[in-house]
């Protein structure tokens, strides 16, 4: 499936098995597969689709005032 995301966090991702696409505001798609470790930084807004069983480990950071 798909579904709309909008990050107040910041959270690091190490994709462990699967594949997924993240597709932010302006459109631009990024294919994340097994392997991968990225961050999404707080502010994204897009969409995140699972296109093939995804599994992953993460860590969310949310500064707290």
């Amino acid at each position: 499936g798909a579904w709309r995301v909008h990050y107040t966090e910041e959270e690091y991702c190490r994709i462990l098995v699967g594949r997924s696409l993240l597709t932010n505001a302006d459109g631009v798609v990024r294919e994340v597969v097994a392997g991968n470790e990225f961050v999404i930084p707080r502010g994204f807004v897009g969409t995140w689709e699972v296109v093939a069983r995804t599994r992953k480990a993460y860590v969310i950071f949310e500064e707290r005032a």
